[in-house]
């Protein structure tokens, strides 16, 4: 199981520096306003592929001293309640479980869907968190290089390991992989579900897998 820890952080690995090459270039040439310190966007529902999750958790378990991670699994645990709906989940009372002193522990790390949020209105993003709203102009180049990375990798993970790669939410999933990691990677390694219960209802659209899928077809790969 070891290897194929490995491995996957080296796919997510090579992918993130794709991903923070086409943010930083978009950002420039765009006017993105985000900076350090600025985590007007840590507060809100995070979807993640569970290899994103394992690879999080995966980096929190080598780098982190034992209560270091203790007091992650508090935060985390004040987040797993919440109802798996956008709205539920956003707002200045709600910071993300990884963020400290309005900075990401695990920046290195951090999921494609923050990676990719760039805004270019640092006060859009104050008030928007502030009265609640959702109104924030962001970039979407590089949310969209992201997504058609990710479809490769997950087709791949699909048609190669037959494990799953639909979105999970972040913390709750997160909770479960740093509870018990071998456990829930060895199940997702054997295309059983590893994350229960994690699932955001996001209405009656196509799975992941469908898209993946369906994108390949297109692509001729299929």
């Amino acid at each position: 199981m070891g290897g194929d820890v490995q491995a996957f952080r080296r796919i997510i690995k090579d992918r993130n520096e794709k991903i923070d090459e086409a943010a930083t270039l978009f950002a420039a040439k765009n006017g993105a306003e985000c900076q350090a310190e600025c985590s007007f966007c840590c507060h809100q529902m995070v979807l993640c592929s569970p290899l994103e999750v394992f690879g999080i958790a995966r980096a929190i378990l080598d780098t982190k001293s034992a209560d270091e991670i203790a007091e992650i699994r508090i935060r985390l645990a004040k987040r797993v309640p919440l109802p798996l709906d956008e709205q539920s989940r956003y707002g200045s009372d709600k910071p993300c479980a990884l963020l400290q002193d309005n900075r990401c522990s695990i920046y290195e790390h951090r999921p494609s869907n923050c990676r990719t949020m760039l805004s270019t209105s640092r006060v859009a993003c104050e008030t928007s968190l502030g009265s609640g709203e959702h109104k924030v102009p962001f970039i979407a180049d590089p949310v969209v290089i992201s997504f058609i990375m990710q479809l490769g990798i997950d087709y791949a993970l699909i048609k190669l390991k037959g494990v799953s790669t639909e979105k999970v939410e972040l913390s709750r999933a997160l909770s479960l992989a740093l509870e018990s990691f071998d456990y829930a990677f060895q199940s997702w390694a054997d295309g059983k579900e590893p994350f229960p219960g994690c699932h955001a209802q996001m209405g009656s659209g196509p799975s992941n897998q469908n898209i993946a899928e369906t994108a390949a077809k297109h692509c001729g790969i299929a």
